[in-house]
């Protein structure tokens, strides 16, 4: 489908400090193409930084002034990273060109590559929209528009990658709440009776098959060793973890039939599965992993699937 960007772009000014962190940014470079490349890449950055700070994002570009122009000159970068979503490249393209570039070495490691395109006098700056596929170019109308991408990140962080070690030391991945923020004291002593040191939970919205209505996935953590919990014991021990998906007590109280919940392991290969049957009240998976290894857990119902990723 094309898009027209010239309707969807976001226009952002490039002020004297924009052009003062591009000039510093390439300094020490005498090659001209390698100096050029380094300050549009910087005004690109700059620009997609701006627009996800107006937008409610937070990102990590506080040490761009502090990056090895050296370096900068051998790769075609121009990445950012946005908290607890993942790295995005801003790709800046020229006033008459037609596609955008992705270079070979950040086809990669990217969660969605952003057009950038200036103005002649490098005064502005339009946010023409982006592409989640890794490919050499592709034509700026086939871009999706920008304003799907405040989606595309709203979608991916509540999918964050959860840090089960950072649990254990009591920081927890935002939207992950206590189980007394959705259940009720009764269900709390029926349903969650055997002990683990770390429980939590969150509302999953898995599709139009719940009539946008959602279910709650809960984790609960066991460590098998005390100096996992005080992190001490930084490379051996495993945590038991039990994976749980619940109805949205407000609004059902069973899970709808045919629900599939999954464990892949850090390849995505199905590594155990249960499905919910009729009146079935909540399925679980139990596991045990291992410090360092990472798994993903799908909540699948009819052609609709959520992925949440975790990092042990």
């Amino acid at each position: 489908m094309n898009t027209n960007h010239e309707q969807t772009s976001f226009t952002i000014p490039l002020s004297i400090e924009a052009h003062e962190k591009a000039n510093k940014r390439r300094q020490g470079i005498s090659n001209t193409e390698d100096g050029k490349k380094i300050y549009l890449n910087t005004l690109a950055v700059y620009a997609v930084n701006y627009y996800l700070d107006c937008m409610g994002f937070e990102t990590n570009w506080s040490n761009a002034d502090n990056s090895n122009p050296w370096m900068l000159s051998l790769i075609d970068l121009a990445d950012l990273e946005v908290k607890n979503i993942g790295k995005i490249e801003c790709r800046p393209v020229l006033p008459d060109a037609e596609y955008l570039e992705i270079p070979t070495e950040v086809r990669a490691d990217r969660i969605a590559y952003i057009a950038v395109q200036f103005n002649q006098s490098l005064r502005e700056a339009n946010i023409l929209g982006f592409t989640t596929q890794q490919l050499a170019r592709i034509h700026l109308n086939q871009l999706q528009p920008v304003d799907d991408l405040l989606d595309y990140l709203t979608a991916k962080a509540a999918t964050a990658k959860v840090n089960i070690r950072e649990w254990m030391k009591g920081v927890f991945t935002e939207g992950w709440l206590n189980v007394e923020e959705i259940f009720n004291p009764r269900e709390l002593s029926f349903r969650f009776a055997r002990n683990f040191s770390v429980t939590k939970c969150k509302k999953v919205d898995v599709g139009l098959q719940l009539n946008g209505e959602s279910v709650v996935l809960l984790v609960k953590l066991n460590p098998n060793n005390q100096e996992i919990i005080d992190g001490e014991n930084q490379n051996q021990g495993e945590i038991d973890i039990i994976v749980q998906v619940h109805p949205d007590r407000e609004k059902s109280v069973a899970l709808p039939p045919g629900l599939k919940l999954v464990v892949n392991d850090e390849n995505g290969k199905e590594v155990d599965a249960v499905t919910s049957r009729q009146h079935d009240d909540w399925v679980e998976i139990t596991l045990s992993a291992e410090l360092n290894e990472e798994f993903s857990v799908d909540i699948i119902l009819g052609e609709s699937k959520v992925t949440q990723e975790f990092v042990v």
